[in-house]
């Protein structure tokens, strides 16, 4: 007899393992089948942002990633002469103000690590069962879900398995995206890289300049950089493809003898770990859907690694897709819930791609004006290079738009992407706080994971008494409530809440699972039930 699992997930990167343990969270079932025996030990993305570590602090494993990050005081870029030359001019990561913001802060966390995190988080989870050494051989879907053919690699034996839902996490070359004939718009080849990843002690020179990433001048270093792992020995060496070059070229020998060239240490003992060829592209297609398979992460948007967004926008397209099939495999809500998935996150991923395009160009600008000696020039490019390290309205201000929002306007990002202006405007992620629940201290985005949630102000007294009662008999989704008050569910120590939340003492929020405000009433209206009424029926998608 066939297997059958509600959602079944093709790649166990660190997107892939998102989407199982966020759907593991929410009560579903889920497989994922990863073609590698492992998870992967090369390290290559390495930022994890203020909104990714939240979502981590949510799931359980945010401790365990800071256990590996790199040492605040390496948050920089720096550009030298050469290895052993002249520092010529460092920009650094500002956090100042950002514990207003969030719990948590963007870490420099290699992905193999986040990846070893996730996988240790899941083995809590029964719902979640991870395959290694499995592949896809092929899929047809219908009406009712999507039937896969698996491979087991060791044994050679085959298996069909059916799911209402099939997640391709398998990404940039993404086969189950060719094979749904989704095309990808935008530039396919930005550049070939092979990065390699070794041990090597160069900390007499690197020890007083800690970075990110080392960056040089010299005419005879372009196309080269070294990227720090873990603050010690352990680096990411970056070679851009020349000429012809293919990854034959790339042998442990040439590697070595690059290397050593780079540093100008032609005795230097390098071990080299393990190297990684990619293809640097800026690219989307027009849908994430077809039918009951849905993309996800580098299979749905590809951009270049300036800026560490790719894993990001991955990890939350998986956050902001496994609330929405939980909603429709555990309560039946419609499943024109899932069209929002596209609407919400597209956007998202195109801003963030173009984001890191711009930082891709400045940075060869900045090669640029050291090369030729322009100062005026290279002053205003560093200056704007302060984004690159410093995104917060990026990171936390992005507001969707789709059926799933009751919209005030078309606003779709902060303002500025270096600067965070907290709102409760719908669509945006709402603003943290610290507020005291049953005698403990919690920040307010801990209240956000498997519930709709709506909060009331001090005088929100009539909408307790309109959403208990619809609540009682008419909602097929789960909804909590909480009054914001000295004698209320949540107490706000500081009575900050109604100003922060933009709302009057008479005032609601309604917050969706994924912590985006859905829709909000700044004070009374003259009906509370019926308002509810027709703003609940708008959420179960009827």
């Amino acid at each position: 007899m066939m297997k059958k699992i509600p959602v079944i997930i093709i790649g166990g990167g660190p997107v892939g393992l998102s989407m199982a343990l966020a759907l593991a969270r929410q009560n579903v079932k889920s497989i994922l089948i990863e073609r590698n025996p492992t998870i992967m030990h090369h390290p290559r993305a390495r930022g994890v942002s203020t909104r990714s570590m939240e979502l981590f602090r949510q799931w359980g494993n945010g401790k365990e990633l800071l256990t590996y990050e790199l040492p605040k005081e390496a948050r920089r870029f720096i550009w030298m002469e050469s290895l052993q030359g002249k520092e010529i001019t460092r920009v650094e990561k500002n956090y100042t103000g950002m514990e207003s913001f969030s719990p948590s802060y963007s870490s420099y966390v290699s992905q193999d690590r986040v990846e070893q995190s996730l996988v240790h988080s899941l083995e809590k989870y029964s719902q979640a069962d991870i395959q290694f050494s499995k592949e896809l051989v092929d899929f047809t879907q219908n009406d009712h879900g999507v039937t896969v053919r698996i491979l087991d690699r060791k044994t050679q034996q085959e298996e069909a398995i059916f799911a209402h839902y099939l997640i391709a996490a398998d990404g940039a070359n993404s086969n189950i995206r060719k094979q749904l004939n989704i095309e990808m718009h935008g530039n396919g080849d930005m550049g070939r890289y092979c990065n390699v990843y070794c041990e090597m002690d160069i900390s007499t020179w690197t020890q007083h300049r800690l970075a990110i990433n080392l960056l040089f001048a010299n005419p005879a270093l372009t196309g080269r950089f070294l990227a720090s792992v873990d603050g010690k020995n352990r680096w990411l060496v970056g070679m851009r493809f020349f000429g012809d070059q293919t990854k034959e070229d790339f042998t442990d020998d040439y590697c070595l003898s690059e290397i050593h060239r780079i540093t100008g240490l032609p005795e230097l003992t390098i071990n080299i770990l393990s190297k990684n060829f990619w293809t640097m592209g800026a690219q989307m297609p027009n849908q994430y859907r077809k039918g009951s398979i849905f993309l996800v992460g580098d299979a749905a948007h590809r951009m270049p690694p300036t800026g560490g967004l790719g894993m990001n926008t991955g990890i939350q397209d998986a956050h902001n897709l496994a609330w929405k099939l939980a909603m429709v495999l555990n309560y039946g809500t419609s499943t024109t819930l899932l069209d929002t998935y596209y609407d919400e996150r597209a956007p998202v991923a195109k801003h963030n791609m173009e984001w890191s395009c711009d930082n891709t160009k400045r940075l060869s600008e900045i090669s640029m004006a050291i090369k030729k000696g322009n100062m005026d020039l290279l002053k205003t490019k560093l200056q704007e290079q302060h984004h690159h390290l410093n995104y917060a309205g990026l990171d936390l201000g992005f507001i969707y738009h789709s059926k799933a929002i009751i919209s005030e306007n078309d606003q779709m990002l902060s303002v500025t992407t270096s600067k965070y202006v907290p709102t409760t405007l719908p669509g945006s992620r709402v603003p943290h706080m610290e507020l005291i629940k049953d005698g403990v201290k919690i920040s307010i985005l801990d209240l956000f994971e498997k519930e709709f949630v709506l909060l009331l102000g001090r005088n929100g007294q009539a909408w307790q008494i309109a959403a208990e009662k619809i609540n009682e008999k008419n909602l097929s989704w789960p909804l909590k409530i909480y009054r914001v008050a000295a004698d209320g569910d949540l107490h706000d120590d500081h009575n900050k809440w109604h100003e922060i939340y933009e709302v009057d003492y008479d005032g609601v929020v309604l917050v969706r699972p994924d912590g985006h405000v859905a829709w909000r009433s700044k004070n009374m209206v003259s009906a509370p039930l019926t308002t509810l009424q027709e703003v609940f029926k708008m959420f179960s998608f009827e």
